[in-house]
């Protein structure tokens, strides 16, 4: 495969089988119209989506990189986890995430209760009619109450009830630690990278985490990393390397949910990924 020094890569992206806007094939369409030749679909705790996906890559000549984005916790602040290039078909991988997906269905219905005791009424089967049988969050039940004109926007409906402190607020039963993340994505054949560190204030971990637990990489490009940002993860991914003596992958995405209703509202195809970056992780994986 030829290496290109563009960025044509996104690894990192939401569709409906969690919290993004767009069927998994829709969002492989929209990626053709951008340009982009390498992209890897990361739902929240699912891959539900990836066979689709990897089918519309195909038709439009994009390469589809399996992935997932972990919701774990470390010393009680909530990380989210990256893992690139896994078996979605990993039989104890696949139990381990219905179980995931059991947790969530009893957290929305808690989450249901406390809205009804302030006076917001919504239903089970709307919020599953907008989870469309993908892994059900708070995104969901957000759009719920912005299909009843509760709120504005979906960042209203955090802001009001659904964030942590907020009076609808429901804590997980269990939440993954970083380190059952980094285990489960290598039991399963991929690159294991911690997403958006900027969010966490977690950085003197960092290469912790690779040197004691085997992480691989960080996501240094990232829709919201600033080009300082971007500095310091790639200094910490320079770091590590020095105390490790193995190459830290680095990575980046957009984290596309939708054009207007995501938390983040910009177009697809604006962050990328360059493919240098990407190439590397593909022959990590023997994807090329």
């Amino acid at each position: 495969m030829e290496l290109r020094e563009r960025a044509d890569s996104d690894f990192h992206m939401h569709s409906t089988a969690s919290d993004g806007g767009y069927k998994p094939a829709q969002l492989i369409e929209k990626c053709h119209a951008v340009g982009l030749k390498q992209i890897s679909l990361t739902d929240h705790d699912t891959v539900e989506g990836v066979q689709e996906a990897v089918k519309a890559g195909k038709h439009f000549g994009i390469t589809v990189l399996p992935g997932i984005e972990f919701s774990c916790v470390f010393e009680k602040k909530s990380v989210h986890m990256l893992g690139l290039g896994v078996d979605i078909n990993h039989n104890e991988f696949q139990h381990m995430l219905k179980k995931q997906r059991e947790m969530r269905e009893r957290r929305m219905n808690v989450m249901i209760s406390k809205l009804a005791n302030v006076g917001v009424h919504v239903t089970e089967a709307e919020v599953l009619a907008q989870a469309d049988g993908g892994s059900i969050g708070r995104p969901h039940v957000a759009k719920v109450l912005l299909n009843h004109g509760v709120v504005n926007t979906v960042a209203e409906a955090f802001d009001r009830f659904l964030a942590e402190g907020k009076p609808c607020y429901v804590e997980k039963e269990r939440e993954m630690s970083v380190r059952e993340a980094i285990d489960w994505t290598h039991q399963v054949g991929g690159l294991s990278l911690v997403a958006h560190p900027a969010y966490y204030g977690l950085d003197h971990e960092l290469v912790n985490w690779i040197k004691e637990w085997g992480m691989d990489g960080i996501e240094v490009y990232h829709r919201d990393h600033n080009e300082e940002d971007q500095n310091r993860y790639e200094s910490i991914c320079k770091q590590a390397e020095q105390v490790t003596a193995k190459q830290i992958f680095r990575s980046g995405g957009s984290d596309f949910h939708h054009e207007t209703y995501g938390r983040k509202q910009e177009p697809l195809g604006v962050t990328r990924l360059k493919d240098q970056y990407a190439n590397q992780i593909l022959r990590k994986l023997n994807r090329e």
